[in-house]
């Protein structure tokens, strides 16, 4: 992370903390506790232990869906994108499934996997895996057959060409993806987890709001706030390290 980034995050914060501070002030409602109170409850409940239960289980819900996801839509994205006739028989479902937002099959899932945490994990994967894929078929056909030849031109076998042109050439299409869709898994996560469950930071979240405990319901958005950036920042370092000749310059820099 160059300084410019720190400096620009630290006064992003400062600027978020300053207008709920004014807004806190002006409205005077019980339901928005000032910055400082919220701080000092999530410090509490951080050190009590209250919360890291939860923390877990929306941390390995997303990352598996994610993993999961990432893991299906790769290969299956190469194929659609390297074979014009796979593309078309796969082609087809994807346009009818894709433009359709995942949450509506959550009643299905529930019905099928139950309220634990394969049906949150089958949904973020869902949302992961229709999007990933159609960018990884598109990356991969926009590769310039003029390297396919140059390989072939080399004797390069299919797995030479897998791991030195096709790679290379979607990682930052699969990282791209990955940034741009965190946010739409982290909504399936918190929409899931209000859904008839007894974990996560979602759940947590919304039994503060029943309570009208309102300093650890903002505790808790704070904590998917945070939980969020730490995970899109990972993907930005990922970027960086991977994608090296998209920079020029050292990670550091």
């Amino acid at each position: 992370m160059t300084k410019r980034t720190m400096a620009g995050t630290f006064l992003s914060v400062a600027a978020l903390l300053l207008l709920w501070q004014i807004a806190s002030i002006g409205l005077d409602r019980y339901f928005l506790p000032s910055p400082s109170e919220t701080l000092v409850t999530l410090a509490g409940l951080l050190r009590e232990g209250k919360t890291w239960m939860h923390m877990i289980a929306s941390f390995r819900r997303i990352t598996l869906g994610t993993l999961l996801g990432l893991a299906c839509a790769v290969p299956l994205g190469i194929l659609m994108g390297r074979s014009p006739a796979a593309d078309a028989v796969l082609g087809a479902f994807f346009r009818l499934v894709y433009p359709v937002p995942k949450v509506v099959f959550m009643p299905i899932i529930v019905v099928m996997l139950g309220i634990g945490d394969s049906s949150k994990i089958c949904l973020i994967f869902l949302a992961i895996f229709f999007q990933i894929t159609i960018i990884i078929r598109d990356t991969t056909a926009a590769i310039d057959p003029a390297l396919s030849d140059v390989m072939r031109s080399m004797k390069a076998g299919p797995a030479d060409t897998l791991r030195h042109l096709i790679l290379p050439g979607i990682t930052p299409g699969i990282l791209t993806a990955l940034k741009t869709s965190l946010g739409t898994s982290v909504a399936l996560l918190m929409i899931t987890e209000l859904f008839a469950s007894t974990s996560g930071l979602g759940y947590f979240i919304m039994n503060s709001m029943d309570a009208r405990k309102y300093p650890e319901m903002y505790s808790g958005i704070l904590l998917l706030m945070g939980m969020s950036a730490l995970m899109y920042a990972f993907l930005e370092i990922a970027e960086r390290l991977l994608c090296r000749w998209r920079y020029g310059s050292p990670i550091n820099a």
